[in-house]
């Protein structure tokens, strides 16, 4: 009598097993696609919320938040941000009510020890929230590396600070000091109105995105950085003041002497807390300038907080960005540079079409 063969043969199932993975190989970069857009569209809906956010802030205070709290003095980095201002518009009172903007969110004397965050705020200030943090960024969103210690929760969304083009000197309009008013809509002092706004709202940028840092800081010189280092880490520039004209520190834009697009391959210094405060009213931290296009194959570069400060994300092709009218784009890296930089100025008298990004 013949035997039933109850089994697969060896060289079954290893064509199975190959057609298998054949299936999988060809599957896997349309499930990567169809989250990379799940996430894109998740970060769209966030920057959305944050517009509408700054359109009702304004209603209800009549101008828009400043890089510090209202009230606060202009020349120093050392209070609330955007986001911080904005919480009891995004759903986040009770949050919102933890932080009394009247306070410092500092205490102590920078740069000594007895510099750092303000205990009072300080579990408000490492808090997670979803709303500042891109989903298509697997980086941890929490940072202790910031002055003054303690640990502060990230934002993957920057504020528009400028087109970034202004060198030093007090006769330079200036483009990305922030002690001063910039040519953009964001800067430490007191808030804008949209009538500032003469270029119009939907042609004018609010707010865009950033890649988290790495929480760490590093010494080596720009060619050994690896390719994600050379897009989330911040080139410290040394040997730079800052300019304070014949007059003081005011009127006297920018570092001295001037910042320049390729100094970063001098850098040895390396921050990593690009992104790494939503609470800490920082350009460097949270604020971007239109200097280099999005996504730039340059590294960021700062001294003193004042530099090039890019738009990145994990998306291929291009950042989002929210518009003054609360529309949310894509913008492309192939975006024409002018045109990307007009886009960041609110008076500059650019003509920018929807063709143009």
């Amino acid at each position: 009598m013949l035997r039933r063969r109850l089994g697969f043969t060896l060289i079954e199932l290893l064509v199975v097993i190959a057609i298998i993975a054949i299936l999988v190989g060809l599957l896997l970069p349309a499930v990567q696609k169809v989250r990379q857009a799940a996430a894109r569209a998740s970060s769209q809906n966030n920057l959305k919320q944050l517009g509408l956010a700054l359109h009702a802030f304004e209603s209800a205070t009549g101008s828009l938040p400043g890089m510090k709290a209202a009230g606060a003095a202009n020349a120093t980095s050392f209070g609330y941000s955007v986001h911080a201002q904005l919480l009891p518009y995004i759903e986040q009172e009770p949050l919102g009510k933890q932080i009394d903007t009247t306070q410092p969110l500092f205490v102590g004397v920078f740069p000594t020890a007895s510099f750092q965050l303000n205990p009072a705020v300080a579990p408000a200030a490492a808090t997670v929230l979803k709303t500042f943090l891109c989903p298509g960024d697997a980086q941890p969103p929490l940072f202790t590396i910031n002055s003054g210690g303690g640990t502060h929760a990230g934002t993957s969304y920057v504020v528009n600070l400028g087109s970034g083009l202004a060198g030093a000197g007090a006769a330079a309009p200036n483009g990305y000091d922030t002690r001063f008013p910039s040519d953009g809509m964001f800067f430490y002092g007191p808030g804008l109105k949209f009538g500032d706004i003469t270029d119009g709202t939907s042609n004018t940028l609010f707010l865009s995105q950033c890649l988290l840092g790495l929480n760490v800081n590093q010494t080596k010189p720009f060619a050994e950085l690896t390719p994600d280092e050379r897009r989330r880490q911040t080139g410290s520039l040394s040997g730079r003041g800052l300019f304070t004209g014949p007059g003081g520190a005011n009127p006297g834009y920018g570092a001295s002497p001037p910042i320049g697009a390729a100094d970063y391959q001098t850098a040895t210094s390396w921050r990593g807390n690009r992104g790494g405060s939503w609470i800490w009213a920082n350009a460097s931290v949270n604020g971007f300038t239109a200097a280099l296009p999005p996504n730039s194959p340059e590294p960021d570069a700062t001294a003193h907080g004042i530099g090039f400060l890019s738009a990145r994300s994990t998306f291929a092709g291009g950042v989002n960005v929210c518009l003054g009218d609360g529309s949310v784009r894509f913008v492309r890296d192939a975006i024409a540079l002018p045109a990307w930089r007009a886009l960041a100025t609110r008076a500059g008298g650019e003509t920018v079409g929807g063709s143009d990004y």
